[in-house]
């Protein structure tokens, strides 16, 4: 007899437990949903009369930061013509080698 009773006590702890982690999971999944909806900042509202067109908002900006971002100088090309292949690729290793010394370095 005792036997049985060991096995009834063992199924209803399993059906316990099985109830718990499903209450656990259901709490975690509501907090994180609670959680996900709180840090959102409420969007302002939209008025089209006032905003105009996006697109054209877009365009001048992009013009207006295209304006005050100074071009890049152009690179030198009688220095380039005068290089070889080999000679370029040298200086290129020599700076990767330098590059990886000083990360080294920083690392230690």
């Amino acid at each position: 007899m005792k036997g049985s009773s060991d096995g009834c006590a063992h199924a209803i702890l399993e059906a316990v437990k099985r109830t718990l982690a499903w209450i656990a999971g259901l709490a975690g999944i509501a907090a994180l949903a609670r959680l996900l909806t709180r840090s959102r900042a409420p969007l302002p509202p939209h008025d089209p009369d006032t905003s105009g067109d996006p697109a054209e908002e877009l365009r001048r900006r992009l013009s207006a930061q295209r304006e005050a971002t100074p071009t890049p100088p152009e690179p030198d090309t009688a220095e380039a013509e005068e290089l070889t292949l080999e000679e370029r690729r040298a200086r290129v290793h020599a700076k990767a080698h330098e590059a990886i010394d000083s990360m080294r370095e920083l690392s230690q």
